[in-house]
């Protein structure tokens, strides 16, 4: 439980937080940080020390007032015209989870929207916009809120999004939902960046053990999945 009092405090404070998945689904660690306090050192940190793809992870709340959907349902669509789309479009994964992939985005004063610069930008623009989103009441204001989202992005773009699940941790166990659940207990917006730690040696993902090192070193929080589920239980997620 301290533990994750203390993931909280370093959430809220914009620093990294590690959060290791079950054995038994990735067993993975990824690499977490608020977007609303992302910086170009952040996306280079995560670049360099963890090495995986950058993500921004987003409530199934926010999406559904953005308008954003999961990547899988537009391939659907599409694939009822196109063969090769309609065999390729799988709604599940090798550990048995559906993706959480939505499209990805650029925001529209980047220029190649690669850059630590250019990909901060986008996300910390988003984060901006979820935070007026997440306290906004009045359904014109959510409009007008919409219509800025939708002038100030582009896609595709260089940052894929994530969508949460619903019930968070009751419904898919995954770095998304773990995150976004972190959030939540923070009272924060439910707005998350987050990216794979992997091995520049074995070329597979850091070994937990690895990670636990990185942790020490950094003086970062390192989470386990089980930790997570067992508070959510208590927290009515």
């Amino acid at each position: 439980m301290t533990k994750i009092f203390e993931a909280v405090t370093s959430l809220r404070e914009g620093n990294f937080v590690l959060i290791h998945d079950d054995d038994n689904r990735e067993d993975e660690v990824d690499m977490v940080i608020s977007s609303q306090h992302v910086a170009p050192r952040h996306i280079a940190t995560m670049r360099k020390d963890a090495g995986g793809l950058i993500c921004t992870a987003i409530s199934k709340e926010i999406s559904n007032k953005l308008g954003l959907p999961f990547i899988y349902d537009v391939l659907n669509i599409f694939g009822t015209a196109n063969k090769t789309i309609s065999l390729i479009n799988q709604n599940s994964s090798p550990y048995g989870d559906k993706p959480s992939f939505s499209i990805s985005l650029n925001h529209v004063d980047t220029y190649t929207g690669i850059t630590d610069n250019d990909r901060a930008l986008t996300i910390s623009s988003l984060a901006n916009i979820c935070s007026e989103l997440a306290k906004s009441i009045e359904l014109n204001a959510q409009k007008a809120i919409l219509e800025k989202f939708q002038k100030s992005f582009r896609a595709p773009g260089h940052v894929p999004i994530l969508i949460a699940s619903k019930e968070l941790l009751n419904e898919r166990k995954g770095h998304t939902e773990m995150s976004i659940f972190l959030t939540k207990i923070a009272n924060m917006t439910n707005v998350t960046t987050i990216c794979e730690m992997l091995d520049p040696y074995n070329y597979k993902a850091l070994s937990y053990k690895d990670a636990v090192e990185y942790a020490k070193e950094n003086n970062l929080v390192i989470l386990e999945a089980k930790e997570l589920i067992t508070y959510a239980k208590s927290y009515g997620n």
